[in-house]
């Protein structure tokens, strides 16, 4: 039996207004503590929730300068990954300290977490929020995107095609004179994020990001579909352009997936995106010898504003 639905775990449909942020001065004076540390999350591996509390810890300079200001929904596994979880835009019982922006969607006003911190990232993982997805816009423009997102959904090709058609959008990009950073989506797809200078309306990269996967299903017919049903894909990757509509969300970099193993959506290298590499090997146990290689490759996207051409 699922846990049963709390204020904000509705589905929400694409909210038309800006937020107001409010951030108390306290936010940062040390309050995000670990409850239940001992509590196990991921049984096969026998990581913990305190495993995922230091995880984030880690993780919160990588990850605070690409979620502050930005609204952002969760998913919460408080029994551990092989019980009922759930998705939340809005979660109950934040604290007077937590950082938060109401956000007005269609038909309500929700409260989402503010991550312009630790802290608040911190009182994240003490909730058992493993997953983070964020917006692809941030306060106070809430209404022009800064990253395009394309989500490569494996079919029967497995990663194989996933390499074969990213990299055919890498080419595709390229020709507008575009550069992109592929991340893992933590499962078996990947992510290819496009960086974004003011000023686009979420129109506008909707309707481009669209075009780029209509040329990829043209060229890739056979491997890949702009199809959405699983039957009608009859085995295909499937080329999702849906996130980019505003109040849609991706996966957050670095975020953890509730998959045995803790991995996490990990940023790459275009030399990585190889039939090779293996996404499971970015783990919770993993991200310090690969932070110790490579360092944050995300860190770029968010210094490289770029304008999609007309």
């Amino acid at each position: 039996m699922g846990i049963p639905p709390q204020k904000g775990e509705s589905r929400v449909r694409a909210p038309r207004a800006q937020a107001a942020r409010t951030s108390p001065p306290s936010s940062r004076d040390g309050h995000a503590t670990l409850t239940h540390g001992d509590r196990v999350l991921f049984p096969e591996a026998g990581l913990t929730k305190a495993d995922v509390f230091e995880y984030y810890r880690e993780v919160a300079p990588l990850m605070v300068p690409v979620l502050e200001d930005r609204p952002i929904s969760v998913q919460q596994w408080p029994a551990g990954i092989q019980a009922p979880g759930f998705f939340r835009h809005e979660l109950s019982g934040i604290p007077a300290w937590v950082p938060t922006q109401r956000v007005r969607h269609l038909d309500k006003t929700l409260r989402h977490v503010n991550v312009n911190g630790e802290e608040p990232l911190l009182w994240l993982a003490n909730q058992s929020a493993l997953t983070l997805h964020m917006w692809l816009s941030r306060a106070p423009r809430l209404s022009q995107p800064d990253f395009l997102a394309m989500d490569l959904d494996p079919g029967k090709g497995g990663w194989s095609d996933v390499v074969t058609v990213a990299l055919a959008l890498r080419g595709l990009l390229e020709e507008q004179g575009l550069d992109s950073y592929p991340k893992t989506s933590g499962k078996r797809g990947l992510h290819v994020m496009i960086p974004l200078a003011p000023g686009h309306t979420y129109a506008k990269v909707q309707a481009h990001a669209d075009a780029l996967a209509h040329a990829l299903e043209v060229r890739l017919g056979e491997l890949a579909t702009t199809v959405r049903g699983i039957r009608a894909r009859k085995g295909r990757l499937y080329l999702d352009a849906g996130q980019n509509a505003r109040g849609k969300t991706v996966v957050a970099p670095y975020s953890l997936r509730a998959k045995e193993g803790a991995p996490f959506s990990a940023p790459l290298k275009w030399s990585e995106v190889t039939r090779r590499l293996d996404p499971a090997r970015f783990n919770l146990r993993t991200l310090k010898k690969r932070l110790d290689q490579v360092g944050d490759l995300f860190a770029p996207a968010l210094k490289h504003p770029q304008r999609l051409p007309d």
